[in-house]
């Protein structure tokens, strides 16, 4: 299930870019805004100092900025620090057609293995987000060039009443975590850069490393080159941009690697072990004391032999520690283990 990066032992470091680009972390904010749940920052949405109908514009694009973005917010052409004047300036200048084209992408309008259009599913699936949405998205289709002017003067109100103050203040620090993961990758080679940027990446072979992505995946890059955007808004996803023409885009936490991400396999098998019911009654018997098999099986009149399947199973998930006391070996539910059974879940989701 996971997603695996191959040839990495054959990607050139000197392929590697880095960018500290406004825009694209302007569009990792805009999407903390819209779901600031997940990022643990309900905090800092509710404090963003954004006029109500401001916020209120942006409601109506939060779906350019969710999992699938918008491509100028998922790569960038630049290097190092691109201001804001010239990133903007580079999108007024495209045709409104193709900057429709792009916002449209994350209603499958343009899959990543396609570049074209598909303009009765972009409809369909704005119709799901209600009227107001499906009313804008018609009009980026068959009108675009008032949509694409308000929502780039959208961008550039949020940047100048909010943004920008933010950015000045991290740009910097940015600029120079892109700078020394480009060099650890010259210096220590590809793989120990890539595992270097977030706890769910872990080398898997010498030519290729394992991302822990519930997306069952597998990118050569050795001819490919690639792009690191850092950024201070992007956790607790790893975004992995993969357009036709353009570098892979890896958009990673600048606070450096996290905790390591647990596999599917590894959370698969702790759900699977807790789906008999008869499961839940021995890990109930050993919450909260140390028991044998049994035991457990005069407790709840279960057969022997089939509560020590089930401890040994529960063990094997990592649910369960087992003591030996002389001739007894006494189960013991890991109470940590349960706990963090959902948050290990939803970390890997939301990889």
């Amino acid at each position: 299930m996971p997603t695996v990066l191959a040839g990495v032992s054959r990607l050139d470091p000197e392929r590697i870019r880095h960018v500290a680009s406004p825009l694209v972390e302007l569009g990792c904010a805009l999407h903390v805004l819209a779901e600031p749940v997940h990022h643990d920052r309900v905090e800092w949405a509710s404090a963003t100092p954004l006029p109500a109908d401001l916020r209120a514009e942006l409601a109506q694009w939060t779906w350019t900025v969710r999992a699938v973005r918008a491509r100028f917010f998922a790569t960038s052409t630049a290097t190092g620090i691109p201001t804001w004047s010239d990133e903007l300036t580079a999108l007024r200048s495209r045709p409104p057609e193709d900057v429709a084209a792009e916002l449209v992408r994350p209603l499958r309008g343009r899959p990543l293995s396609s570049n074209t259009t598909d303009n009765g599913a972009v409809l369909h699936w704005a119709r799901s987000r209600g009227r107001s949405v499906a009313a804008l998205v018609d009009s980026l289709l068959t009108a675009p060039a008032d949509p694409v002017r308000r929502f780039l003067d959208l961008l550039d109100a949020c940047w100048h009443q909010w943004f920008s103050d933010l950015w000045e203040s991290t740009r910097d620090t940015l600029a120079a975590r892109g700078r020394q993961d480009r060099d650890r990758a010259i210096r220590d080679g590809v793989a120990k850069l890539l595992c270097s940027l977030d706890g769910s990446i872990d080398v898997r072979d010498p030519d290729s490393v394992v991302i822990q992505k519930v997306q069952s995946k597998r990118i050569d890059i050795s001819t490919r080159s690639v792009l690191l955007v850092p950024s201070n808004y992007i956790a607790p996803h790893l975004f992995i941009g993969e357009i036709p023409g353009e570098p892979i885009t890896l958009i990673y936490a600048a606070t450096g690697r996290t905790a390591p991400v647990p596999t599917a396999q590894q959370i698969r098998a702790r759900l699977e072990a807790l789906s008999s019911p008869d499961r839940l009654q021995v890990c109930r018997a050993v919450a909260s004391e140390p028991r044998t098999a049994g035991e457990v099986a005069a407790l709840w009149g279960l057969h022997p032999t089939q509560v020590t399947r089930h401890l040994r199973a529960l063990t094997r998930a990592g649910l369960v520690t087992a003591e030996r006391q002389g001739r007894f070996v006494a189960y013991r539910l890991d109470n940590t283990a349960l706990t963090t059974l959902g948050t290990d879940l939803l970390t890997l989701i939301l990889r």
